[in-house]
């Protein structure tokens, strides 16, 4: 299963975008990892409006975090990482100073994402 939680900040990526997004995202899967769509899915949460800071200002900073099948090589992990910025560039007019990537594997141990 491939999973991803984007936490986005209210006011900076607009609810009619995010279908685009998804698609992207699951494209870029499709691309590098070979995976299919039956395996694949997107959360969003959204962060109220000055509630997210960052250096003491209100931050339009995004976050995707991955959850992706075991096994991936760094090589290609970070691939997939570089592509998903790239196409989220181009969807929503953010910069590289406005987007965080990450990619663990499935079986980690550590915090996970938890689907409702």
């Amino acid at each position: 299963m491939i999973e991803f939680l984007c936490t986005v900040q209210e006011e900076c990526i607009s609810e009619n975008i995010r279908g685009e997004l998804e698609k992207a995202l699951e494209e870029v899967c499709s691309e590098i990892l070979g995976q299919t769509k039956e395996l694949f899915r997107v959360s969003w949460t959204e962060i109220p409006k000055e509630f997210g800071f960052r250096g003491g200002r209100p931050t339009t900073t995004s976050h995707v975090r991955g959850q992706i099948p075991d096994g991936c090589d760094s090589e290609t992990r970070e691939r997939l990482m570089k592509e998903i910025g790239e196409r989220w560039y181009d969807i929503t007019g953010q910069t590289e100073h406005e987007l965080i990537v990450s990619a663990r594997d499935e079986g980690w141990e550590g915090n996970t994402i938890r689907s409702n």
